[in-house]
């Protein structure tokens, strides 16, 4: 029976959940707003399936990389955080009658896993969506899909996508997995608390988030929320929010020890930001946008080559240079119980937040004019 005494050895990926036979775990919310198991014990039957399935009790062997691009898909750079690599992907799936797996914004605002079956679906799939997603009952309803012999897209963060593996077993040809370059899963239970005093202090109904919005800049973005008909644009580091995001301070505690990132989630393709692309010749930074698409399986690399498009090679360790989501553990920030301990009771829980993010020393600030001015 599943047992979580040691919260940073378990990443929520909810297969332990999936797979019980007679359905006696359940998830629920925690102080720091987490979702963990729980079992009944009056219900187990004592399989021990639950915890045979854990990647974090039972890791993958790291896999090697094959091969990795830059590429940008142009009728999707728009609308997408960097090139657009993932609609091109699903549209080809669903070409062949598959079926898409992704987060996307319940209307609540929550975020939670989705299938989708046509392009406007896929649609509400686009963007970065910096919260640990709800799986709901992806799991069991992707193995229904590929014990039919239908195709499925699965696109998450690595220990969801680890979770998804050690939940079916076996490899599947029919079975495409994406994961995504992860700096870490913020809290649901704080973004839902943060959109809740979003909507008090504009008296209007949070309708739509945009994490990236590139509107202004790609390397810059912004951090923009739909209220009403009404649209508020800030830089992304000035929104507490991303700022603590950023700066490790409301990531989940297995975050800081990852069990499924460097290749142990088996994912068939990661995608991230070329944010270095200067170490890539022939590329000009336009600031739109550009995409790292790595693939891990020859299964991967030939889905990336069916999207039909340019790609240039580039090396994998300078490409990776600058984006964080490659870093296998995120530092643990010395004020997180601190921040945790008085979360719930504060008044104003913007304030609160705001009160917790590192500002830039006047030596970066210093340093970041001089790039700027270089440039």
């Amino acid at each position: 029976m599943i047992r979580i005494s040691d919260k940073s050895l378990c990443c929520g990926c909810t297969a332990c959940v999936s797979v019980c036979p007679v359905q006696c775990i359940v998830m629920r919310r925690d102080s720091e707003g987490f979702d963990y198991p729980v079992a009944n014990p009056d219900l187990c039957v004592n399989c021990g399936k639950c915890e045979s399935v854990c990647p974090v009790l039972n890791p993958l062997e790291p896999i090697q990389s094959l091969t990795s691009y830059a590429v940008r898909i142009p009728e999707f750079v728009e609308g997408s955080s960097s090139g657009g690599v993932f609609p091109a992907l699903a549209r080809n799936v669903m070409t062949a009658g598959g079926v898409v797996y992704g987060a996307v914004f319940d209307p609540d605002m929550t975020v939670g896993h989705l299938a989708a079956e046509t392009m406007s679906e896929v649609e509400k799939m686009r963007g970065s969506k910096y919260v640990q997603s709800d799986l709901y009952d992806s799991f069991n309803e992707i193995k229904e899909h590929l014990m039919r012999g239908r195709t499925v897209l699965f696109s998450g963060t690595p220990c969801q996508v680890a979770g998804l593996n050690k939940f079916l077993g076996k490899s599947h040809e029919s079975l495409l997995t994406v994961e995504l370059a992860c700096h870490g899963v913020p809290s649901p239970g704080i973004w839902e608390k943060y959109v809740a005093a979003l909507a008090r202090k504009h008296e209007r109904v949070v309708s739509d988030v945009n994490f990236r919005d590139k509107s202004r800049s790609w390397r810059n973005y912004d951090f923009t929320v739909f209220i009403g008909e009404s649209m508020v644009s800030v830089p992304h580091h000035k929104d507490p929010f991303m700022a603590l995001f950023l700066q490790n301070m409301t990531l989940r505690p297995s975050c800081y020890a990852c069990p499924s990132k460097g290749g142990k989630s088996h994912a068939d393709i990661l995608l991230a930001d070329l944010w270095n692309m200067a170490s890539v010749p022939g590329i000009q930074d336009d600031d739109k946008g550009m995409s790292l698409a790595v693939a891990n399986t020859l299964k991967g690399k030939v889905a990336l080559q069916a999207m039909n498009v340019e790609f240039i090679g580039v090396d994998l360790v300078s490409a990776r240079h600058k984006n964080s989501g490659f870093e296998n553990y995120a530092t643990r920030p010395e004020r997180r119980g601190e921040f945790f301990a008085g979360l719930h009771s504060a008044k104003d829980i913007i304030a609160y937040m705001s009160g917790f993010v590192v500002k830039d020393s006047l030596r970066t600030k210093l340093l970041k004019l001089i790039r700027r001015i270089m440039k």
